[in-house]
């Protein structure tokens, strides 16, 4: 994968993890919900972009 697709990947999974955090906040009001969120998204966005999600999703 292309450097300049990782960065688009990167810049796409920004809203998610925004309005989900929103979403979160408005429940919850706690940091911690949202603090966990982010990392959830990060490690989402870390498979996408190395690969391993989404070969283990295809081979199954």
């Amino acid at each position: 994968m292309d450097i300049a697709r990782k960065i688009g990947i990167g810049i796409v999974m920004i809203v998610p993890t925004v309005v989900g955090s929103g979403a979160l906040w408005h429940i919850f009001h706690s940091w911690l919900a949202v603090i966990i969120w982010v990392i959830l998204m990060a490690a989402l966005c870390g498979g996408i972009l190395s690969g391993k999600s989404i070969r283990g999703l295809v081979s199954r």
